[in-house]
């Protein structure tokens, strides 16, 4: 009886024994073996090192693929020869698949594809694997750029926000060296004059006017769209090279640009500037703020660029001074000219303060700049005589405007009667900030 329970008890236990090693040998026949690949580490390294060399889409063995997941932006890839052309804004791949029907994608490439209004004024472009019948009239070795000079430029925050602050992101992630050909649509002749010298700086290759084209143009790969990391913003964190750049870089490619054989003066009182305006987003006052500025110690510089306004001027004159204050809107993107540890002093207006610091106050920081706010008072707005107290409310910044658009014209062309005693302090915080910078200066 015990030889036989002793037999029964072994047979329960090999029983599962032989079943586990009879299912590995089954499984190992059928998809081999499951130990950890010796030479996987190897290629991963490999991968690695080889997606860090090329800019390819994330499916390179597609003829076209876009990137629609970004809310400011979209980005199309094209992998492989395509030719342009200019007159009709298609740009073709051969597929050598074959496939039926082509693949056409189309993209609007301008940063700021949430505004509707924005996006009407940007020529379409159209990608497709369609064959395209124009025959090269100028053939690149290398790969194109294109994107719009379209939207809102002609301000000189969105000229920035969706122009060469994308275009400096864009071009570093993807074509080292500046190694790439800028193909612009919706390029008009003033901004070439305007920015000239700044667009050479993103590229070692003739600028291609789109508009002026009537050639087809054959590029061995292409990238459509710029690139955006948010409001005035590179974002380190975002980029796909080694060598994450931030705005203070972008400033260092404005200070090549327009500070060539510049010097900055010296000087017994610190400078300061006035961003003025003669139209909406004025200050009523602007005469006695100038003589309280002075009385406090600065050297009073009034300064209202034009679209006709030679960059190098705007460089020169933000960049030799102190302090530079204005209301939010009135050209305060020059802020991206004054030199780290100047003063920067923005007047933001009744419920403007959120958007005042999305477009300006970020970017103060960012720049090392020594950032100071003055929140106008509802007495001090133009809009306290035309509407009642609730709809001035201080404390609900974007309440009003996020509700109904409507009032973005209320808000953002009200002017400004600055309460000057109040001022007056805030100018002297500003002029003891500004000494300290002089004197770190030597």
């Amino acid at each position: 009886m015990n030889r036989r329970r002793r037999s029964q008890t072994l047979a329960i236990c090999l029983i599962p024994l032989l079943l586990f090693f009879s299912l590995d040998i089954i499984l190992t026949l059928i998809f081999g073996s499951f130990e950890r690949n010796s030479t996987g580490t190897q290629d991963f390294e490999i991968q690695e090192e080889n997606s860090e060399q090329k800019w390819e889409s994330p499916e390179p063995t597609w003829s076209i693929t876009c990137d629609r997941s970004h809310f400011e932006y979209d980005l199309c890839y094209i992998n492989r020869p395509c030719v342009l052309d200019p007159t009709t804004a298609i740009l073709s791949s051969a597929d050598p698949t074959n496939s039926t029907p082509p693949l056409v994608e189309r993209i609007r490439p301008y940063p700021r594809k949430w505004q509707h209004n924005a996006m009407e004024n940007v020529k379409e472009v159209t990608l497709t694997t369609a064959p395209l019948y124009s025959p090269c009239g100028v053939t690149h070795t290398t790969p194109a750029l294109v994107f719009s000079a379209g939207g809102f430029t002609s301000n000189i925050f969105h000229d920035f926000n969706e122009g060469f602050i994308p275009l400096f992101v864009t071009v570093d992630s993807f074509f080292s060296n500046q190694d790439v050909i800028l193909a612009i649509v919706n390029c008009s002749d003033w901004w070439l004059d305007k920015y000239g010298e700044l667009i050479a700086r993103f590229t070692r290759h003739p600028i291609i006017n789109l508009d002026k084209e009537t050639v087809a143009h054959c590029f061995p790969s292409a990238i459509v769209g710029l690139m955006s990391h948010g409001p005035m913003t590179v974002d380190p964190t975002l980029q796909r090279g080694p060598n994450q750049k931030t705005i203070l870089d972008f400033h260092d490619v404005l200070k090549v640009t327009y500070g060539r054989g510049f010097t900055v003066p010296s000087r017994y009182r610190p400078q300061l500037v006035l961003m003025s305006r003669n139209h909406h987003r004025v200050i009523v006052n602007q005469a006695k703020v100038l003589q309280v500025a002075e009385d406090v110690g600065f050297d009073v510089v009034v300064f209202e660029p034009t679209q006709d306004t030679p960059m190098q001027e705007v460089f020169r004159v933000l960049h030799s001074s102190h302090v530079m204050i204005g209301v939010h809107g009135a050209g305060l993107t020059n802020e991206l000219f004054l030199r780290p540890g100047a003063v920067f002093m923005q007047i933001v207006p009744i419920r403007n303060s959120w958007l005042g610091d999305i477009c300006y106050g970020k970017l103060a920081l960012r720049l090392g700049l020594e950032y100071i706010v003055y929140d106008v008072a509802i007495e001090e707005s133009s809009l306290a005589d035309q509407f009642p107290n609730d709809m001035l409310d201080p404390n609900d910044q974007g309440g009003m405007l996020m509700s109904d658009w409507s009032n973005w014209n209320i808000y953002m062309n009200q002017n400004v009667t600055l309460n000057l005693p109040r001022f007056r302090k805030y100018l002297e915080r500003a002029y003891d900030k500004a000494k300290i910078f002089m004197q770190k200066e030597g």
